[in-house]
This record gives C-alpha cells, structure tokens and sequence, in this order.
C-alpha cells in the first residue's frame, strides 16, 4: 500500500509539473504572439540579429522577410528611376511635336503632358528616396543575414544612364576616380549606357552610394542578379540582355 500511495504521490507531482511547463510555455508563446503583433519589425530584427530564420509558435508561422523586402525595394527603386528615365524621353519627345505642329489644341494638350509629367517625375522621385532610406538602414542587417547563409551578392551601384558610350565612358573613366567610385563600369540596359560601381559588400554599397549622390541625387542600388541577370561582354562595356 505504501508504494502505491508513493506511485501516486509522484504520478501527481510529475503531472503537476507538466502542467506548469505548459502553462509556462503557453505564456510565453502569448507574449511572442502579442509582440510579433504589436512590434512586428522591431522583434523580426532582433530574431534576424539572433540568428532565427524561421520558427513555429503555437501554429502561428514565422520568417524573417528582411531580405525579401529589401529586394523589393531595390526592384522598386530601379523600377521608378527607369520610368523617370523614360519620361524625360517622352518630355522631349512632346517638345519636338510641339515645335513642329501650329495646332492651338495640339500645343494646349502637350502642355497638359508636360505638366503631368513633371507632377509624376517629382512625386517618384520622393518614392524613392524614402524607399532609400528604408533600405539604407536595413543594410547592416542584410549584410549580416547574407554573410551567415554563405551566399555572395553583387551589389551595384546605378549613378548615371547616358545614350552613347562616349559619355558613359567620360562617366567611368573621369568621374568615377575624382569621387571615389570603385569597380566601375558600363552597362547597357533599355537602351542606356548606365554607369556603375559594383562591390560584394552591402555596407561599402552603401558608402559608394553616398558618393555617387555628389553626381546624381537620383542614383541607386541595385543586386546585379536581379537588375543584370544575364550579361554580354562587348568591346568597352556589359549588355543586359533580357532571361
């Protein structure tokens, strides 16, 4: 009888404690819910800072997205100055027809244009900057995330886009050297001749950039996988070629 009464003194104690374990563990997956909820990107730096990739709390699904969103914003940065690139094209374009035509009504609508063009021009280029900044104090972190997976990122940074070579070579060649921009060269990417210092480093990207805005305010980075995925060497510069 002693012994049983002991199996049962120490099946409840075993249970008791499993229990509290439980009840334990649930608290602290509450807090990881409420904080995940309330301070998303503050708690996805410190777990990407930490090491986590990816983690299951309660059935509620976690991964960093640091890195996805990064690039999203580097896409979406390009993206915007290659559509601002494309409208100065359309703004001359609508001065050539305006200089040639006498129709009051053709004048009137171009000027419409222009006007819209210039509100489109000004409002992505404040898109942009605030997805630089955004991007540019992620950096350290996308450089720590990328080092721990071992996989090597060519960064590039985009600082001019010319329609000849000739200019684009004064651009890498003159410009290049007096500001400090490493590793430059030309590619030609939409019919453009862009000038760009390409580095492995995200944060020395980052302090290129930083250069390359004494040139251009509008200049950028971008992940030459991405931006320049497939690449032709001709005679003085690279050609983007599409996938």
């Amino acid at each position: 009888m002693p012994e049983k009464s002991n199996n049962r003194f120490l099946s409840g104690i075993a249970t008791t404690g499993k229990d509290l374990v439980a009840m334990l563990r649930d608290a602290m997956l509450l807090l990881m819910v409420v904080l995940l909820i309330g301070w998303p990107q503050t708690i996805n730096n410190i777990l990407v800072e930490a090491g986590f990739e990816e983690g299951s709390f309660a059935g509620l699904k976690w991964k960093a997205k640091l890195t996805q969103s990064d690039e999203t914003l580097l896409k979406a940065q390009a993206t915007i100055a290659d559509l601002i690139e494309q409208n100065e094209k359309l703004n001359n374009a609508l001065s050539e027809v305006n200089s040639r035509t006498d129709s009051v009504e053709v004048k009137e609508n171009i000027a419409k244009l222009n006007r819209l063009n210039t509100y489109l021009a000004a409002s992505s280029a404040k898109v942009q900057a605030a997805a630089e900044t955004t991007t540019s104090a992620n950096a350290a972190l996308i450089q720590k995330a990328q080092s721990a997976t071992g996989i090597v990122v060519t960064w590039g940074v985009v600082y001019s886009g010319d329609r000849t070579l000739e200019a684009a070579q004064y651009e890498v060649q003159t410009i290049a050297p007096k500001l400090g921009l490493t590793n430059a060269a030309i590619y030609l990417r939409q019919d453009s001749y862009r000038s760009v210092a390409i580095t492995s480093d995200r944060l020395y990207a980052e302090q290129l950039l930083k250069k390359a805005n004494e040139r251009r305010k509008d200049s950028y980075i971008v992940n030459m996988s991405s931006w320049c995925p497939n690449t032709t060497e001709k005679d003085g510069y690279f050609e983007c070629s599409t996938p």
